[in-house]
């Protein structure tokens, strides 16, 4: 296939040294058709880029479609090779083309994932580019670094102070369909609370929602994430893809024991919210270093976080969350120490066949007592099996 755009090709530096650049635009599908991606990876340690996260990709593709006023200006770079440059003055034609096994002419330096999230938004969804000409390997894994280290987000401060000077309602709708919001607390929690996607959507304790519908106070979704994020994978580095992540996971939590997703649960308070994403991570993380599992895993990926999560609670047991426990308040870091040590010992014991309850320590002794009985007369546990 042959490709020819009109381009405005010139010299950044007034001394005209540097590289060649070309600013056009093209076609989603088609940019795709002829840019490839280079990865860095043990077999290709000169390709700079990382891998893709479907969530990311994802979330420019909601973006797009939420508000038909919503673009994204922001130019892609692409290091270009083979390139016919015809005419003169600062406007000319570039051309090339692409050959069946051969390397595509273009190779994606920066903004690999607004391109792939353009393109599933719609493949004739324009893609603004900035072409470096017969850029070398090494010019162009120096422009990835810079333009990856170089940029620094807006300080919430001053996202208020310029929101003053427009109207908050029309400003905030708009920043909602990008995930974005004027206040800085909100974070995972506005979007955990709207985002039709979300199994906790309508349920945060705050005015925005009916009294009775006030389940979840927004300290525990924010304990939460900040867990998730501790735990230190690179591909929830962004608030996107960690949303996605929380959601991927809890949607398979919520389908498979959807009866504690009710008012007073303790699943649903901050130490239950914290604990269970804690032990679902702690998994992944473990996965991940399995080699026979690795390929399992990609916190990136909300298909994978699905499966992984699915296989965990095949572990588990919801009656822990059903039960009394010994204590009111576990919303410490010894009670959340205590209720992950019973976590880890459930997953043994329903693993291997064991009652659900032997060794825990969480359960209070009389509930578990009436339960046994209630069942059919079992033989109460020794207390030092509880």
């Amino acid at each position: 296939m042959e490709y020819a755009y009109q381009a405005f090709v010139f010299h950044q530096r007034a001394d005209d040294n540097g590289p060649l650049l070309a600013l056009f635009h093209a076609p989603a599908g088609e940019v795709s058709a002829w840019a490839d991606v280079d990865r860095l990876a043990h077999d290709n340690r000169l390709g700079p880029q990382r891998e893709p996260k479907k969530s990311r990709i994802n979330s420019i593709r909601r973006f797009f479609a939420d508000d038909p006023q919503n673009t994204i200006p922001t130019a892609i770079v692409v290091g270009l090779r083979g390139v016919q440059i015809i005419g003169d003055g600062a406007v000319r034609t570039l051309r090339f083309e692409t050959q069946q096994g051969q390397p595509h002419p273009g190779l994606i330096i920066d903004g690999q994932h607004r391109m792939r999230g353009l393109e599933a938004a719609d493949p004739n969804t324009i893609v603004p580019i900035v072409g470096i000409i017969e850029a070398s390997d090494l010019e162009m894994a120096f422009q990835f670094l810079v333009i990856n280290n170089k940029s620094a987000k807006v300080p919430p401060d001053h996202l208020r102070a310029l929101a003053l000077n427009y109207s908050a309602e029309q400003l905030e709708a708009r920043l909602k369909t990008a995930r974005l919001a004027l206040n800085p607390n909100l974070g995972s929690v506005g979007v955990l609370d709207e985002e039709p996607e979300s199994p906790f959507r309508g349920m945060v304790a705050w005015p925005n929602n009916p009294p009775e519908q006030q389940i979840i106070v927004p300290a525990a979704i924010e304990a939460m994430a900040s867990e998730a994020k501790s735990l230190g994978f690179g591909e929830l580095e962004d608030l996107d893809s960690l949303n996605a992540f929380l959601i991927a996971m809890w949607t398979v939590i919520k389908e498979e024991w959807a009866h504690l997703f009710v008012a007073n649960s303790k699943l649903l308070s901050k130490v239950g919210l914290t604990c269970m994403t804690q032990f679902v991570c702690s998994t992944i993380k473990t996965w991940a270093r399995n080699p026979r599992l690795r390929d399992q895993v990609d916190p990136g990926d909300p298909e994978k976080v699905r499966s992984v999560t699915s296989d965990v609670l095949a572990t588990l047991d919801p009656k822990f969350f059903e039960a009394d426990w010994a204590s009111t308040s576990y919303d410490t870091r010894a009670g959340r120490d205590l209720v992950m040590a019973d976590l880890e010992t459930l997953s043994f014991n329903v693993a291997n066949g064991e009652p659900w309850y032997q060794g825990l320590k969480v359960i209070d002794r009389s509930w578990l007592q009436q339960a046994l009985a209630d069942a059919g007369g079992a033989v109460p546990p020794a207390r030092d099996e509880v």
